[in-house]
């Protein structure tokens, strides 16, 4: 076997395990399975309650008591405590924490339920008259492959339970060697085989929706014409920030004389170039940097102080002026910068201005330039840092 190819992927690619989910998708895909296997546990414990009468109808008189009424007694148990704990116990709001543990707390009851049934059926089936043995598996299939159905939004849960109801009588139909019993224990494990396909594919099913839901969450979050993200984004990382109580810098990035640029070539010219300037602040968008088009030429860039070098500023101004631009000529930019310690998401108002500002007093003072926002007590205008000066 080759070595980049371990048993594991061959497993795979024979669906015995299912779908591999991605590490950025585990959390969506638990709750989301957990919600959908929770609400069907409920429905199949109900279920169960309801065929229940049936079942000591096909009571064995030939059985022990503790199988004609003690097992199904105990089922009857497992199936109440399902729904009960099942609807007031988990609500999710904890996140994946609480789905596991609603994932754990239906597999549990799950292979009870699946023991308790599969000893019923076993034992009264050896009890049985021959003309009556027939009855048990057939009854014993029906619940296992409703359970294994209502069981799908979790691989490992629907596979055990299902295999744990069927796998045993299976056995015991083929050991009487008896031509039909083997039939009717191959059918069983066809079955069985079948069901595992359709629950690999369910969980397929899942994730594909998983996926479409994150791809659908970050669209929302991306600028759809130069793929920074959008303000939404980049109030959603201010806010994380002011969570922790972070001190925070912001750099307002504003085109120079874009208009100009519209008005000449064209706006499908200006969008090539409003492309080719967020590709020069992406690649300063490394771990918590955010990069972001807050609209038209105007565009941010956002991090803790620590993470976020003022330098950077000035980096970019040359940057700017030295890359090649779709129309063909030169641009420049103006940067307005300010940092300030943030406690709520209200704080962005205070921080913006002060950015907007610098960014101001950069254009009067002959753009292709960085300021930095310091408050003068005297004519409450944007002073110059030593960092602020022409490019």
């Amino acid at each position: 076997m080759h070595r980049g190819y371990p048993v594991l992927g061959r497993l795979r690619l024979t669906g015995l395990l299912g779908p591999e989910i991605p590490a950025h998708l585990r959390e969506p895909f638990v709750l989301l399975t957990a919600r959908h296997m929770r609400g069907q546990a409920l429905i199949m414990f109900t279920g169960f309650l309801a065929s229940l009468p049936l079942v000591l109808l096909a009571t064995n008189t030939n059985a022990p008591l503790v199988v004609s009424f003690g097992l199904p007694g105990v089922i009857f148990i497992l199936c109440i405590t399902g729904i009960v704990v099942l609807r007031h116990r988990f609500d999710f709001v904890d996140g994946t924490r609480q789905a596991q543990q609603a994932i754990g707390s239906i597999w549990r009851l799950c292979l009870a339920t699946a023991i308790m049934g599969s000893l019923w059926c076993v034992w009264s089936w050896a009890a049985a008259a021959p003309q009556d043995k027939l009855y048990f598996p057939a009854i014993m299939s029906l619940g296992a492959l409703t359970l294994g159905y209502c069981l799908t939004a979790v691989r490992r849960v629907a596979v055990t339970t299902l295999l744990i109801t069927m796998l045993p009588i299976a056995v015991a139909l083929a050991s009487t060697g008896e031509p039909m019993n083997l039939i009717l224990a191959g059918c069983q494990m066809i079955a069985v085989a079948f069901q595992i396909f359709l629950i690999n594919r369910h969980q397929s099913l899942l994730l594909e929706m998983v996926e479409a839901q994150a791809a659908a969450v970050q669209q929302a979050r991306r600028d759809p014409l130069t793929g920074l993200a959008n303000r939404r984004a980049l109030m959603e990382r201010f806010t994380a920030l002011a969570e922790r109580g972070e001190h925070v810098r912001l750099m307002v990035v504003d085109i120079d004389r874009f208009k100009a640029i519209n008005d000449r070539f064209g706006h499908d010219m200006g969008d090539e170039v409003l492309r080719a300037f967020a590709q020069i602040l992406s690649i300063h968008a490394r771990g918590d940097i955010c990069a972001a088009r807050l609209g038209g030429e105007e565009f941010a860039l956002l991090a803790s102080c620590e993470a976020l070098d003022p330098a950077l500023a000035l980096q970019l101004l040359g940057e700017i002026r030295g890359a090649y631009m779709p129309h063909g000529a030169q641009i420049t930019a103006s940067i307005g910068v300010a940092d300030a310690f943030i406690h709520e998401t209200e704080d962005w108002t205070a921080l913006y201005g002060k950015a907007d500002r610098a960014l101001y007093r950069a254009k009067n003072d002959g753009r292709n330039r960085v300021e930095t926002f310091a408050f003068d007590l005297e004519d409450e205008r944007p002073a110059a840092l030593p960092l602020s000066r022409s490019a």
